[in-house]
């Protein structure tokens, strides 16, 4: 059978969730994805007889270390077990190398009583992956000791900067009493000689004396039952 083949086959990959994509839409046949890697001796089929073309490959690519090998098949079914379709070979790739880091989220972030030093937290990034366990995977238990987190802090009145990288997601950076401070975090991956940054979290300010110096804001319910409390001593 003759069928156009899959064009323009790019990957797009983001804290390991890896999405094939290429072109153009089918009109009387369909596509199988077909991923083979140097840990699987047979090709493993993906998104069978789709007319779509985008596919998640992601659950064929656990082992994050392994260069992958793409193609897609154009084809119908058919009882023909022998017939073969024509293919064409995507980029191979390698998700260790090659997945881009998500952007950091910070959790919370807290001075201590002395307002001597502020502790950072930053809440790793999931993968879709899960464990002999079952509990999720994170992108630092792939990428263990080779993962690091940085954060670029100032003070709130002041343009200088400073940074300071942790192998853990806890940083704490010392601080100056009295003053306020602004801070982004960013994911690095030191092995990479390229894609090696994440891009920069969203900036957090703290403001002293307040419950944002903890990184959250009180909630709804709590400022509703304060308002009551001061109308019923006022009435």
């Amino acid at each position: 059978m003759n069928f156009p083949t899959a064009t323009d086959i790019k990957v797009s990959s983001i804290n390991f969730k890896t999405i094939v994509d290429w072109s153009p839409k089918p009109t009387n046949f369909t596509y199988t994805v077909q991923i083979r890697g140097s840990t699987l001796r047979d090709w493993k089929k993906k998104c069978i007889y789709t007319t779509d073309t985008t596919c998640d490959v992601s659950d064929i690519m656990q082992d994050a270390r392994s260069p992958y090998e793409i193609r897609i098949i154009s084809e119908v079914k058919s009882p023909e077990t022998d017939e073969e379709f024509p293919h064409a070979d995507g980029p191979t790739f390698n998700p260790y190398e090659e997945t881009l880091i998500g952007k950091p989220v910070i959790q919370e972030f807290k001075f201590n009583k002395d307002h001597s030093n502020l502790t950072i937290v930053v809440k790793d990034a999931l993968t879709p992956y899960r464990n002999a366990y079952n509990t999720p995977v994170t992108v630092r238990d792939i990428f263990q000791s080779d993962f690091r987190y940085t954060v670029f802090y100032r003070k709130a009145s002041s343009t200088g900067k400073k940074e300071q990288s942790s192998a853990s997601n806890k940083i704490v950076i010392k601080t100056e009493k009295g003053e306020d401070y602004c801070f982004f975090v960013q994911a690095t991956v030191p092995s990479r000689k390229e894609n090696r940054a994440s891009q920069n979290s969203d900036e957090k300010c703290t403001s002293s004396g307040n419950a944002v110096a903890g990184g959250f804001l009180p909630s709804t319910g709590v400022l509703c039952l304060s308002i009551m409390i001061l109308l019923y001593w006022l009435l």
